[in-house]
């Protein structure tokens, strides 16, 4: 390449490449660290980051390497590889080609959560016999969890899909970093303060075992057993493991699968109530029907005179008229039951507060507490006004507060 012109970027990582191809050394190496980030992509290749205290790499072991291996690595497993060094030129992305792996033992973070997980589980949180039950039909679910993230959307979405009146009261708190753990306590606390609460949903989207982290923390896990309503856990992916999933009395894999788990489809419950129904009446009249046949068989083999006959057809005859009767019942009973269920449903339609927003209201919230009074308020505070479409993030200017005059932001 002559130094008298401008390398492109496609000559000038291509050239980086050849560089590092052909040093000895990083054509063939080992490298010591953690695994963090591990994937196994559905090509068979596996992508992960190799870490120590203070640095990390990226790495790539591809499917025809990796059907070699006789162990599945994951986040926090400490390794050495074989590999070669090199820049993959699209992207200028220094990485490690690994070609084997070898198990050197735990890594830092996860002796961390095995000591964890046996502590915790010698004081028997882990108990099946403490996991409390999860409310089949919950009136309201709360959810600790981000605010901004992908995984509140998604729980919200299928909550209200599977059941459009149950209530959400969300608790937003950080889910990673140093400041996450003790966020997430407080959101688990204020819901269980709240009391409206009929289940908890505490969890994360997915991510590395560092990203995870703030769910294998001692102070979250004691914060899930001590909780007074049922919690269902749901960090990460499938794979994905945390001291809080196993403390936690339901783990879901994802959230929304954990949104699925605690909320029933009400509209499959009303069509198995109706059809529970329909099976005993129908089972009721073949039992009298049986009943009957067996009776007129038991009768005409007996030789009875006329006045016994004339007695126990007028009580046959009685026997029908009150089934009769009874079916009639039962039949009035059910509809009068259908009637009044969908006239609670329809009140229920009226109170919810998402049927509001769709009317063109508003729901105010400052600090993820909805405002019901303009006492509550203050100038220059930060609000936050879910539409029917999205929401709107807005700073009190004035107040007016009937009887009290109005209130200016000093900005």
């Amino acid at each position: 390449m002559s130094g008298n012109r401008a390398l492109t970027v496609s000559e000038l990582n291509e050239y980086a490449r050849r560089l590092l191809a052909g040093d000895p050394i990083l054509h063939s190496l080992e490298v010591t660290g953690e695994i963090s980030g591990y994937k196994h992509h559905y090509s068979g290749h596996r992508y992960f980051s190799l870490k120590d205290a203070s640095a990390r790499v990226q790495c790539v072991m591809f499917r025809q390497y990796a059907m070699g291996l006789d162990f599945e690595p994951a986040d926090g497993m400490k390794v050495t590889l074989t590999a070669s060094a090199s820049i993959y030129p699209r992207d200028g992305a220094f990485q490690l080609y690994v070609t084997a792996i070898r198990h050197s033992g735990l890594g830092d973070l996860y002796a961390q959560f095995e000591r964890l997980k046996a502590k915790l589980m010698a004081e028997g949180l882990f108990d099946p016999a403490r996991k409390r039950p999860i409310p089949m039909l919950p009136r309201k679910i709360g959810i600790a969890t981000s605010e901004t993230g992908a995984a509140i959307r998604d729980m919200i979405r299928v909550a209200r899909r599977r059941d459009p009146n149950v209530g959400i009261i969300v608790a937003p708190c950080a889910v990673q970093g140093a400041a996450a753990a003790p966020e997430i306590v407080r959101a688990i606390r204020r819901l269980n303060a709240n009391g409206e609460c009929d289940v908890l949903l505490v969890g994360r989207g997915g991510g590395s075992i560092e990203d995870l982290w703030a769910f294998n923390e001692e102070s979250v896990a004691r914060a899930i057993a001590e909780s007074r309503i049922p919690v269902i856990s749901c960090v990460g992916h499938e794979v994905d493991f945390t001291v809080a999933d196993f403390v936690a009395d339901l783990r879901a894999p994802t959230p929304s699968a954990a949104a699925e788990l605690a909320v029933p489809v009400t509209a499959e419950l009303c069509a198995s109530l109706t059809l529970a129904g329909r099976r005993l009446c129908h089972a009721l009249a073949r039992g009298q029907d049986v009943r009957r046949a067996e009776y007129r068989r038991v009768a005409s083999s007996l030789a009875l005179t006329e006045p016994v006959r004339t007695l126990v057809e007028g009580r046959v005859r009685r026997l029908e008229e009150a089934s009769a009767r009874l079916s009639a019942a039962m039949a009035h009973g059910m509809e009068r039951c259908r009637h009044r269920l969908a006239l609670a449903e329809g009140l229920v339609r009226t109170l919810d507060p998402q049927g509001v927003v769709e009317r063109g209201y508003a729901i105010v919230r400052r600090g993820g507490t909805i405002v019901t009074s303009a006492r509550c308020v203050r100038a220059g505070d930060a609000l936050e006004l879910q539409l029917r479409d999205g929401r709107v993030h807005a700073r009190t200017e004035r107040i007016e507060v009937e009887g009290r005059g109005e209130e200016k932001a000093d900005v």
